[in-house]
């Protein structure tokens, strides 16, 4: 697949004078998109982005196709890509009981190393300003503006400013966000993501299969791929000495149905990729007037239905509502009540669901019990899928 080239763009001591109408800190999927969905429609942006594309990241890669609409809207050749399409899903629980159902909306394969790169330069196309391998160190807010100061020392303004930085950041501390005290007692995951080769594993099937204190998500990517991404209490990683490869012996591979894929596949090219100090407690959308969306708002729990869908979803909803501020036809205190307000009503229930399901998984008990009831009604599990995804937009 060929990437669109990167438009030119003015340098840091140039962009960095000009009041942009928004800054974005993050780019991610729900990032990108937001900042795509802007530059198209006209308005200055500039997106900060620590890292410098093409990278990998921890997620499912699993895109649901609620989005599809959407990604081609913004000009993602999707039709063109061959991607590997899921219509079939299986979880199963520490022991290996399985259930097995259709999926019906379905969900599309695609590696963030590739998305990611193809939305910023789709974004740069179109004139938005991609600052990458730039970390945003504050951010404050002043005379209707923001001041983003980035490592190095240079200063940024714009109109309005959103959080899409992930998990956790640096800034949600300088930002005092609420969730952070009750975080820090809270329990505490470990995510690790990485890519197998030679795990015949079908073009049509996501799995999910438990072990203690998590679960493992498995789904095809181009290439002949397939993504591998679990979270675990990090009191598994601690037990074994934080060693990735010994908390998969000891504890993953407990679960029959996932230890073929650990024991036989071969890891293609990077190392796994872990992230630490993941927690699901509640966040707000708005804090100290910086819009948050994706994980930033509320992070998302893998069985919610997957988080690039919502991420998305919620750059789609935020973009409209800018536009009506930025046009002048709302006020600051309106953006704020009327996102906090949308984003609830669209996503919150998805978000829920997930903890709640969260609570059953990684539980060998709860686990099993919930797999039999849903073995033995059908409908309840297409009902539990149907809270976790969501409609096209």
């Amino acid at each position: 697949m060929s990437i669109l080239p990167t438009s030119p763009t003015s340098s840091a001591s140039e962009t960095a004078l000009a009041l942009y109408d928004c800054a974005i800190i993050g780019g991610g999927v729900a990032g990108l998109t937001l900042a795509l969905q802007l530059a198209q429609a006209g308005r200055t942006v500039v997106l900060f982005e620590k890292e410098t594309y093409p990278f990998h990241r921890v997620c499912g890669e699993y895109i649901s196709m609620e989005n599809y609409d959407f990604l081609c809207r913004l000009g993602v050749p999707l039709a063109e890509m061959n991607l590997p399409k899921m219509t079939r899903f299986t979880v199963s629980s520490p022991t290996g009981e399985a259930l097995h159902h259709p999926l019906d909306i379905g969900g599309l394969g695609i590696t963030r190393y590739v998305l990611d790169q193809l939305l910023a330069r789709l974004a740069a196309q179109h004139g938005a300003t991609i600052r990458e391998g730039t970390k945003v160190t504050d951010v404050v807010f002043a005379d209707e503006q923001f001041a983003l100061t980035v490592a190095g020392g240079a200063t940024y303004r714009a109109r309005t400013a959103c959080g899409a930085w992930g998990k956790h950041a640096n800034l949600d501390s300088k930002l005092s966000r609420p969730f952070l005290e009750s975080s820090r007692r809270g329990r505490q995951f470990v995510a690790v993501k990485y890519h197998l080769q030679e795990a015949n594993f079908p073009q049509d099937l996501v799995e999910m299969h438990n072990f203690r204190d998590g679960y493992c998500g498995l789904s095809p990517v181009p290439g002949g791929l397939t993504n591998c991404s679990y979270i675990s209490d990090v009191r598994n990683l601690r037990a074994h000495g934080n060693s990735v490869a010994e908390m998969e012996r000891q504890v993953l591979m407990q679960n029959p149905l996932l230890r073929p894929y650990l024991q036989e596949a071969q890891r293609a090219g990077t190392p796994p990729i872990v992230i630490s100090q993941i927690t699901f407690r509640e966040r707000s959308t708005v804090d100290a007037h910086v819009l948050m969306l994706g994980d930033a708002a509320g992070t998302i729990a893998p069985l919610a239905g997957n988080g690039m869908s919502m991420g998305m979803n919620a750059s789609f909803l935020l973009h409209g509502l800018l536009m009506e501020y930025l046009d002048g036809r709302i006020s600051r205190a309106e953006l704020e009540r009327q996102y906090t307000h949308a984003w609830r009503h669209l996503l919150s229930l998805r978000i829920t669901a997930g903890r709640l399901i969260h609570q059953f998984f990684g539980r060998p008990s709860l686990t099993t019990l919930a797999i039999r009831v849903l073995q033995r009604i059908p409908g309840l599990t297409t009902q539990v899928l149907q809270l976790t995804h969501g409609k096209s937009y």
